[in-house]
């Protein structure tokens, strides 16, 4: 076959403009730090990447509920510490009441600060956070104390907010006002009344009961702290997941900037070669001078 001028003009055009695509291809890849652009680039690769971003996106909401139920528990267990020193300070007001040398006046003011106190444990129990009451259950737009009675009413139920920390792992995240606060607000309405009616023995027999209530609330409060160190040791293991995820990622989409520079150099001699071959092989032809 005749090879002719136009021939290796056009040969030479068509390896300049692949030579040229590919230094194109390189140049992207470094200057966007993307090893795959588009999917044609790497499917495997295209796969492989939305399949890590995918599980990245999942380990991340999961850390956001871990850091919502964190947060609720937290505020649980600030509340039921503060319910705790009310009690603490009713049952020492218990125990002087109890006192045979106290008259019935002294025990009036007592009885008035219990009062006092079993109120503001019934207020500490309408904690909210984000517009939701702590211990109300499922209920958590309804205030769970009814401040109006005496003692003040639960109004909440006894159903477990859950929050999703894993996939198919799920935790508790409250605590229900009726298993830790209401015991603790019978038993100092019965003190109340015992010291309303002037009798020390009366009132020393509800000590127990105060006893009780506390025991029950320290229980709720150890729940809170082993839930807590449950969703701290999820937490970072959450982490270390997703910081794998985010390297396998990089490693399957990212560009290797040493290998990258390199291909770049070698695509860019061979068009710097291209083209001076090529300003050989289509030098003026007699013909030309002749024209």
């Amino acid at each position: 076959m005749r090879v002719t001028h136009g021939m290796l003009v056009d040969t030479l055009l068509k390896n300049l403009s692949g030579n040229l695509a590919r230094m194109e291809r390189v140049y992207q890849q470094i200057t966007s730090a993307r090893r795959i652009s588009r999917p044609s680039d790497d499917p495997v690769g295209t796969a492989t990447v939305l399949r890590l971003g995918s599980a990245a996106q999942e380990i991340e909401q999961y850390l956001a509920n871990v850091e919502q139920a964190r947060t609720w528990l937290d505020l649980t267990d600030q509340a039921l510490t503060t319910i705790g020193q009310s009690l603490q300070r009713a049952r020492e007001l218990v125990v002087q009441a109890a006192n045979d040398t106290l008259s019935a006046d002294d025990r009036q003011a007592i009885w008035q600060e219990l009062t006092a106190l079993q109120e503001q444990i019934a207020t500490t129990g309408n904690y909210a956070h984000a517009g939701r009451y702590l211990f109300a259950g499922s209920l958590t737009q309804t205030e769970p104390f009814d401040l109006s009675t005496d003692p003040p009413t639960y109004r909440g139920n006894s159903d477990q907010l859950q929050r999703l920390i894993d996939r198919g792992v799920t935790i508790d995240i409250n605590v229900t006002g009726d298993t830790a606060i209401v015991p603790v607000l019978t038993a100092i309405k019965q003190a109340r009344d015992a010291v309303a009616a002037n009798d020390p023995v009366a009132i020393r027999s509800q000590l127990a009961a105060i006893d009780a209530a506390h025991t029950q609330l320290l229980a709720a409060q150890a729940s809170v702290g082993a839930r807590v160190n449950r969703l701290e040791a999820q937490r970072d293991r959450l982490l270390d997941a997703h910081t794998s995820t985010l390297r396998l990622a990089s490693e399957a989409g990212d560009t290797d900037m040493a290998e990258a520079i390199t291909r770049f150099s070698k695509e860019e001699l061979t068009y710097r070669a291209a083209l001076q071959a090529g300003a050989r092989a289509i030098q003026p032809t007699l013909l030309d001078y002749l024209r």
